[in-house]
């Protein structure tokens, strides 16, 4: 591995713990996942850039067990940013039938998929692996690099997550319509998702392969946030002025290259 003099600074017990020991520090620097590439070449499988979590242990040096134990510790961690998914049934056979897989993988009934962000996660967990911890320097020495856009990423998830108050907010004073009982959010957010990817909330869950309970939001990358908080923007500005949801969903779609 080729060294970077980014890599060669002092290393302190204190800089080494930081990231392993703290979630919080953890998600604040998941973002960089393109360094990964700077300490070493990644081989991911996957048009999403995901590999198996045996391709995740030997990027780090590691056996597999030391991985899946990392992964199984800290699952909902990875599980809460859909960084992991578990292909199993048609899903997995015909995932097996268009990518090369580990001749042991070929039988395997399930197989677990983890992506760049996931990837990246791994490294600022593992203890023992010599590429986990040149991640970790690499990552706190180009933190000033990598402040700005951490914390524009945070800004934009806090601006969507307002956003979304304020076009539930228009819908619970300004909707006067025959949807009722909470159909009309569905309907909505619905609406939102189909102006942007033609895909309604579920079909999106599906593709991302999400859990019960996991939000959907947090899977999109911050350009499609943006789009998102545009259209809920819109939608709530329509609501103010008194349109029916049939006009809302007639003005987006006939104006929808505009929220492209």
């Amino acid at each position: 591995m080729a060294k970077n003099k980014q890599l060669e600074a002092d290393v302190t017990q204190e800089n080494l713990l930081v990231l392993i020991e703290s979630r919080t520090m953890r998600d604040q620097h998941v973002y960089r996942d393109e360094v990964l590439e700077k300490v070493k070449a990644v081989a991911f499988i996957t048009d999403e850039f995901e590999m198996t979590l045996q391709s995740a242990a030997d990027y780090y040096e590691v056996t597999i067990e030391t991985v899946k134990t990392a992964v199984k510790r800290n699952r909902e961690e990875f599980n809460e940013y859909g960084e992991i998914r578990v292909l199993k049934g048609k899903v997995l056979k015909d995932f097996k039938g268009q990518v090369q897989l580990e001749p042991e993988l070929k039988t395997a009934p399930s197989l677990t998929l983890v992506n760049r962000r996931g990837l990246l996660r791994l490294g600022m967990l593992l203890t023992e692996s010599e590429v986990a911890r040149s991640v970790r320097n690499y990552l706190l020495n180009v933190e000033e690099v990598s402040d700005a856009e951490q914390k524009r990423w945070a800004v934009e998830r806090e601006i969507s997550k307002r956003d979304r108050r304020q076009l539930t907010d228009a819908i619970q004073e300004f909707y006067d319509g025959t949807l009722t009982n909470g159909v009309q959010y569905a309907a909505f957010t619905n609406l939102v998702y189909s102006t942007l990817f033609d895909m309604t909330a579920n079909d999106l869950k599906a593709m991302y392969e999400l859990e019960k309970g996991e939000a959907l939001r947090d899977s999109f990358t911050t350009e499609d946030l943006r789009k998102v908080v545009k259209v809920e923007k819109t939608i709530s500005s329509l609501l103010l002025l008194g349109k029916s949801y049939q006009e809302i969903r007639q003005e987006l779609f006939d104006h929808r290259l505009k929220f492209q």
